[in-house]
């Protein structure tokens, strides 16, 4: 396993310089030291190496990368990827989904099952359908393991070169064109144009296996080729293209290919649409998250409603209405946003998007009583929703319920224990909790999942200390510990 290790050093390595050159402070691609991968074997990666090492970079990219911990943004990506990738040719569907807080057009995905998301696909696909394309083009980038066949194919070319091969893959993937060409040009310049041909190959058969699994899903294939085209039209009129663009360039030669395949998914009839409505909520919950004035987002929806912008069907003023009550809540109008959600929940009662965002309203607005009950009649068909359990949480944090919040997000960390959301967010009401034990648990979570391996054994060392006479307890935490600080050597001797 030895060229396993040496290959995990090359992805953190990769990643830190990726996150870090989209900062002020930031590392300029000419100055990575990739390590070389040794003999030409270690070029070929096992789908569990590959795995192994996606999850190794996973845990960079977190400390490194602003992440949208929003519950319903991550669950509803997280369903739609689960529900494309369920008709793709993916093999292993271990995803980690992400929501990166970014305005900037942009999708990849990485080794080991990681799809990531900017928050600017939501503001900028128009459909759900559009939203998925993407989507299901970057599982296709997975499913055919082009990650691992292009370090495959650099094995005839200098050790060097395959190293800078995957760098630069995973540079261009997460940090944009920009820093992922800069890697190319200086350490893989006397490449043969035959390897560019290939990287166009890839590209194709991603949008060829896309479509099928978009239309299999039930959207309508011919996403891929609209979402595409306002890319380009964007890149034609814009300063500087889509940053999806400089990791996937789109020529019309490729749009006419996804439109051709995308008529022949079509001719075979199967029952596919433009998506749902809770797409366009999201929409609207991304453009209020990403919002520094929720004041002036407010004037431009009152506007939009009240100018008839908006399509004359009821269905069309929902989302602007939702979002309308969002930044309302914001704002603190509470009366302007109780008046937008009776009209919404007039019309849809049972949204689960909806019924959420009232109980945060009614809690907000002193009426916690009727927000805990709303929360819990959901929970009664869907226990285990995690969205449903953090509102709950939410709500009774906002209430100084302390020990009732810590215990809905310790059944969350058992629900999803590879979240550093729930693990940040659980040790900060277990410090005003007064668990002082349990926060230090938590926290040593939150680092380790976030590639902080130093912070987290620090953290247990603190729990194992103040665990006083529980032998239980502290049996538990020093094994914890123990197998914490191995892992910290195995990465340090790789």
């Amino acid at each position: 396993m030895k060229p396993v290790g040496i290959l995990s050093a090359l992805l953190l390595t990769a990643s830190l310089t990726t996150v870090l050159s989209s900062y002020p402070n930031a590392v300029h691609s000419s100055n990575l030291n990739l390590p070389s991968l040794g003999d030409t074997t270690s070029a070929v990666i096992s789908q569990q190496e590959e795995y192994e090492l996606g999850r190794s970079w996973l845990k960079a990219l977190r400390n490194q990368t602003p992440m949208v911990p929003d519950p319903q943004l991550k669950d509803y990506l997280e369903n739609l990827i689960f529900r494309l990738a369920a008709s793709s040719q993916l093999q292993d569907h271990r995803l980690v989904p992400l929501v990166i807080d970014s305005p900037v057009l942009n999708a990849f995905a990485a080794p080991g099952g990681i799809v990531g998301v900017n928050t600017g696909l939501f503001l900028n696909a128009e459909t759900e359908a559009q939203f998925a394309a993407v989507l299901a083009h970057e599982l296709a980038h997975l499913s055919q393991r082009h990650y691992a066949r292009n370090v495959e194919e650099a094995r005839n070319q200098s050790i060097p070169n395959a190293a800078a091969i995957l760098g630069s893959i995973l540079i261009m993937a997460t940090a944009g064109g920009d820093a992922g060409a800069a890697a190319l040009t200086s350490t893989v310049a006397g490449m043969q144009s035959a390897r560019l041909r290939f990287s166009r190959q890839f590209e194709r058969e991603a949008d060829n296996i896309g479509i099928t699994t978009l239309a299999k899903a039930g959207f309508d294939p011919q996403a891929m080729p609209e979402i595409f085209e306002q890319m380009n039209k964007a890149s034609r009129y814009g300063s500087r293209p889509p940053e999806f663009l400089l990791t996937h360039p789109v020529t019309e030669n490729r749009i006419a290919d996804s439109r051709a395949r995308a008529d022949q998914m079509s001719a075979q009839k199967l029952t596919t649409g433009k998506g749902s409505l809770n797409y366009q909520f999201m929409r609207m919950r991304a453009a209020v998250l990403s919002s520094n004035n929720h004041h002036e987002m407010v004037r431009q929806l009152n506007k939009r409603l009240e100018s008839g912008l908006t399509a004359t069907s009821k269905t069309s003023h929902a989302p602007t209405r939702y979002g309308l009550v969002l930044a309302s809540i914001e704002t603190r109008d509470f009366t302007v946003a109780e008046h937008q959600m009776k009209r919404l929940l007039q019309q849809y009662p049972d949204n689960p998007h909806l019924i959420m965002t009232q109980s945060l309203l009614e809690a907000a607005s002193g009426k916690a009583s009727q927000g805990l009950t709303r929360i819990d009649k959901a929970l009664s068909t869907n226990p285990e929703s995690y969205p449903l359990l953090a509102t709950r949480a939410e709500i009774l944090l906002q209430q100084q319920d302390y020990v009732g919040a810590r215990h809905e997000l310790q059944k969350l960390s058992r629900l999803r224990p590879d979240d550093p959301d729930i693990w940040f967010e659980l040790a900060e009401v277990q410090g005003l909790a007064e668990d002082i034990v349990g926060l230090h648990q938590s926290r040593a979570e939150y680092f380790f999942l976030n590639g902080n391996l130093d912070d987290a054994i620090k953290h247990l060392q603190y729990a194992v200390k103040m665990s006083g006479d529980n032998f239980s307890l502290k049996s538990k935490l020093q094994q914890k510990l123990t197998d914490m600080q191995n892992y910290r050597q195995k990465l340090r001797n790789s």
